[in-house]
């Protein structure tokens, strides 16, 4: 009797073992996004998006500025007569601002001031 007893027991403890390495697996591979700052994020590509061959302006920089936090921006591209940010330049970062953050986007990523 006591030996079917520990044999109850050891099942037991593997069993109750199991599910928590189960609990623990899934609660570490579920995706933590922060809402806001994929709000803000997207928010300034778009403004980049929208003003990238129309007036480069304040708006414009800003937005560049606030990408450039979390992801490459390359502004030598912007060292040119005419102090604009070329389409070309444009398209090659925007590609590595999407990769950023679907790489970056389950680690709650937060605002910087």
């Amino acid at each position: 009797m006591k030996n079917i007893l520990n044999i109850i027991f050891v099942m037991f403890f593997f069993s109750c073992s199991m599910t928590k390495k189960e609990i623990l697996s899934k609660g570490s591979s579920q995706c933590v996004e922060n809402k806001k700052f994929k709000y803000e994020f997207y928010k300034n590509i778009n403004i980049v998006d929208s003003l990238i061959t129309k007036n480069q302006n304040e708006s414009f920089h800003k937005s560049l500025k606030f990408i450039s936090i979390y992801s490459h921006v390359s502004y030598e591209s912007a060292l040119n007569y005419s102090r604009t940010y070329p389409y070309g330049a444009y398209e090659k970062d925007r590609k590595g601002w999407m990769d950023w953050y679907e790489k970056n986007k389950c680690s709650n990523i937060q605002l910087k001031n």
